[in-house]
């Protein structure tokens, strides 16, 4: 968590004394988004060991139900909350994606060791496939201009790096390390550059405004506590208090993703509202994931 709050500090140090600015944040953006993060879901792919693939076909089954429940109660809370429509893909987005590949992973490493890191990968092949479609459609229908959305925008590297990293993975397609290797070392520059533009773009508006978002704390609470929490009851009685549990509570538990953000300034969507929601939900995690994992472990 120290080594988030430090990139987003770095992010916010680098706009507030002109280093970067709105040109830097868009280039730096795109980049992530169209090659960056389709290396790094592809390396996290196609590198699963398939040793467990009678819990992954029951991970993946469940991902699907959670994605189902998550996009219902993100439309319905978002209309109950009266979000207006140029900023109610974002807010649907933040409540549906969460920062699994930087927040997620590494937690699930120091938590369960490498078996939890393969869970919880499985499940994020769903928030691939959603995000790089269902996501893009949110994100850049919010907005205007460039941000209109259209069905050929769904083509992208993403969606592209998905499908072929799924067929290697399902068929056992043997990679190279002089493949996978470079693509590796290319998608773990993702997460750390993320944090710092989501950071800098936090420091275009004043803190006492991003920290003033009332419906940003609303939708805090439900994503980061009350979701995960209530699935941890109703997966314990069905799956059982196992290790998948407890990974598919904290896949449900994490702030919003920061490729949220990194989207919506790529397509110059509602970057504003995206910012504010990845940025709070990212601080206020750092109360709500422990107070996760000590229910999971003593309730």
């Amino acid at each position: 968590m120290v080594k988030i709050i430090v990139s987003m500090a770095i992010g916010f140090f680098l706009r507030k004394t002109d280093i970067f600015n709105d040109v830097s944040n868009k280039a730096i953006s795109t980049l992530i988004i169209h090659v960056t993060a389709p290396c790094l879901l592809f390396a996290s792919i196609v590198t699963m060991d398939s040793s467990e693939f009678k819990n992954a076909v029951t991970l993946l089954w469940v991902g699907v139900i959670v994605y189902a429940v998550l996009i219902a109660l993100a439309i319905l809370v978002t209309r109950l909350l009266k979000v207006p429509p140029s900023a109610r893909g974002v807010y649907q987005a933040a409540m549906i994606f969460g920062n699994v590949s930087f927040l997620g992973i590494p937690l699930a490493e120091s938590l369960y060791g490498s078996l939890g890191v393969f869970y919880i990968a499985l499940l994020n092949i769903h928030f691939n496939l959603l995000f790089f479609t269902y996501g893009f459609y949110l994100i850049i229908s919010s907005g205007s201009g460039k941000g209109s959305f259209s069905p050929k925008k769904l083509i992208n590297s993403g969606i592209i790096g998905i499908c072929l990293a799924m067929i290697i993975f399902f068929l056992q397609i043997p990679l190279p390390e002089v493949v996978t290797a470079p693509i590796s070392f290319v998608g773990s520059i993702t997460s750390p550059l993320s944090m710092i533009i989501i950071g800098s773009s936090a420091a275009a508006y004043p803190l006492k405004l991003v920290f003033s978002q009332k419906k940003v704390y609303l939708l805090s609470a439900l994503r980061l506590l009350v979701y995960p929490i209530l699935a941890y009851f109703i997966l314990k009685l069905t799956l059982g208090d196992n290790l998948l549990t407890r990974i598919i509570c904290i896949y449900i538990g994490m702030p919003t993703a920061s490729a949220v953000g990194m989207t919506a300034i790529a397509y110059d969507a509602d970057a504003k509202s995206a910012t504010f929601c990845t940025a709070m939900m990212t601080i206020l995690s750092l109360a709500t994931i422990p107070v996760l994992y000590l229910v999971m472990t003593y309730l």
